[in-house]
């Protein structure tokens, strides 16, 4: 009891301390609020994602963005397709699926093979001046493709495991 009056004395003879008091904690809960104390909470915790983006930063172009959204990995791949490259849209467009499928089957071989496999979903978005393709597939379906060999077995696989959407620019 003697310290909560001395205490109180101490706030009330110095006012400008109370008030000092008062705006370090208004102060530290916005920071609280704005999610700086949990960044780094969140960036302590392991997640197979984190630990395929280790291996697969090493590995990737420089036209390649990579992050994890939780345990879902986003890549993100901007396409520098020439005109003279292709002659049509169709002609971008199968360009553009080949180098999805191509983009596919590095994330697996440049990957550990068994975190990519925890690895809940893998999204692909190919971003090119006139269309953008975005793919959805599960890590464990990108696995096996560091293992198949055959181009039809890896097209099949692909239709099977893959959605993809796409639109014009």
């Amino acid at each position: 009891m003697h310290n909560r009056s001395m205490a109180s004395k101490l706030l009330t003879k110095y006012p400008i301390l109370m008030v000092g008091l008062l705006l370090m904690a208004l102060f530290l809960f916005q920071l609280r609020d704005k999610g700086i104390f949990q960044s780094r909470k969140e960036s302590m915790t392991a997640s197979s994602c984190k630990a395929v983006r280790v291996m697969l930063d090493k590995r990737i172009p420089s036209n390649w963005n990579s992050k994890c959204e939780g345990n879902n990995l986003a890549l993100s791949i901007n396409m520098m397709i020439e005109q003279s490259k292709y002659k049509s849209f169709e002609n971008l467009r199968a360009i553009m699926y080949r180098e999805l499928a191509n983009d596919l089957i590095l994330t697996a071989k440049n990957s550990p093979s068994d975190s990519l496999e925890r690895t809940d979903i893998v999204r692909v978005r190919l971003n090119h001046d006139k269309l953008e393709i975005n793919a959805i597939t599960e890590g464990r379906f990108i696995v096996k493709l560091a293992t198949i060999k055959s181009s039809q077995l890896i097209k099949e696989h692909l239709k099977a495991t893959v959605q993809v959407k796409e639109s014009k620019k």
